[in-house]
């Protein structure tokens, strides 16, 4: 059973039973996202935003954050010589320093950073120290950057983050070995197929997936042997619906006070309003608002020209026949309103969507040891 941090308390509880479990060995899977990384080392599931921020003055301490979903690290020594001494932000931590760099801006950072997202990781999950870690991860070009990614990211590597209960500074050291670099979706293939959540498909039969993402709708076909027939990819992903959320309240003329007149109104505040359910813009009296009414119309505008796409895409190619399954994952899924027309089309729709390859990516690390 997979264990996901849900609340601070949670994970709080889970870093300190990881720290002091005397593990030696963990398998994990590593999904680099567009929008958000996500990750599953041992049975935990842990996702942060895709960002990153160097500390350029190596003699400062930047170590006052502490979050589930963002690090500060230090690389001390090991393999990766350029590193020595780098201080970094990841995630959450990233983005509130005003020289961030976002992931999805550049795509080779994905293969340029992949041990630094990982040490991140590892840094909120708090591993113990002297662990040995066998992974896998997935990559938009593996053929350009598979060996450029296991050449940064195996070997030996020691490093400092903050504990996130007693806040010191601790030390870890962490033996990597990357068990393989996959396209992007190989892993939710590979767990729809051979995984918890496998379907009954014949290597003669097709299903089309459908993976809604930060940035795209990932439309694949596959077969029951796990081979990829076709691919279609479609822009404007959840987070586009977000901006477009985001540019639709800055047209209101409803301004509460001179404090927030022309606001300029942010796409992840939209989508934490999402999540927490209460589709609320900001925290406080003076920016809070409601917006229940811009995601419904919002909504309707994205959902309609992308599933047009997509039916476009499936038809054309003469796959919508032929498709035992309809599938779906990606963080997408979730939305509200989106995973009630995914279900009344016909989707599987899968559990944990957002970790599915993740999930299938850990899976492919144990069946590579054999487990």
């Amino acid at each position: 059973m997979t264990t996901t941090y849900t609340n601070a308390k949670n994970w709080l509880v889970q870093a300190e039973l990881l720290a002091n479990s005397g593990l030696t060995d963990l398998t994990g899977g590593k999904d680099a996202g567009a929008g958000y990384g996500k990750a599953i080392i041992g049975d935990f599931c842990i996702m942060m935003p895709a960002a990153y921020s160097l500390v350029r003055n190596r003699n400062l301490m930047h170590h006052e954050t502490i979050s589930k979903d963002g690090a500060w690290v230090r690389y001390l020594e090991g393999t990766r010589l350029d590193l020595k001494d780098t201080q970094f932000f990841w995630g959450s931590a990233a983005i509130a320093q005003a020289d961030h760099t976002l992931l999805h801006e550049d795509k080779a950072k994905k293969a340029e950073l992949a041990l630094e997202s990982i040490l991140a990781d590892l840094a909120v999950l708090n591993i113990p120290d002297a662990m040995k870690l066998e992974i896998s991860l997935s990559n938009h070009n593996p053929q350009r950057w598979a060996s450029e990614i296991k050449r940064r990211v195996q070997g030996t590597h020691t490093f400092q983050h903050l504990h996130p209960l007693t806040r010191s500074i601790v030390t870890k050291t962490v033996e990597i070995a990357v068990t393989g670099v996959y396209p992007e979706g190989f892993g939710s293939i590979a767990h729809c197929l051979f995984g918890e959540a496998s379907l009954i498909l014949d290597p003669s039969e097709l299903a089309i997936a459908l993976d809604i993402g930060s940035s795209t709708w990932l439309v694949t076909v596959f077969n029951g042997s796990g081979a990829v027939i076709d691919r279609h990819l479609i822009e404007g992903g959840a987070g586009e619906l977000h901006s477009m959320i985001a540019e639709a309240l800055d047209k209101r003329n409803d301004r509460v006070s001179l404090l927030s007149k022309d606001v300029k109104h942010s796409p992840s505040l939209v989508n934490q309003g999402i999540l927490e359910g209460t589709f609320t813009y900001g925290g406080n009296h003076l920016t809070g608002k409601k917006f229940e009414a811009e995601y419904s119309q919002c909504l309707e505008d994205w959902w309609s020209t992308r599933i047009e796409k997509f039916a476009n895409f499936v038809t054309a190619g003469n796959y919508l026949d032929r498709a035992k399954y309809l599938v779906a994952w990606g963080g997408g899924v979730s939305l509200p309103v989106v995973d009630q027309n995914l279900a009344d089309l016909g989707f599987v729709i899968l559990n944990n969507p957002q970790f599915i390859n993740a999930l299938g990516l850990k899976l492919l690390t144990q069946i590579s040891l054999g487990a």
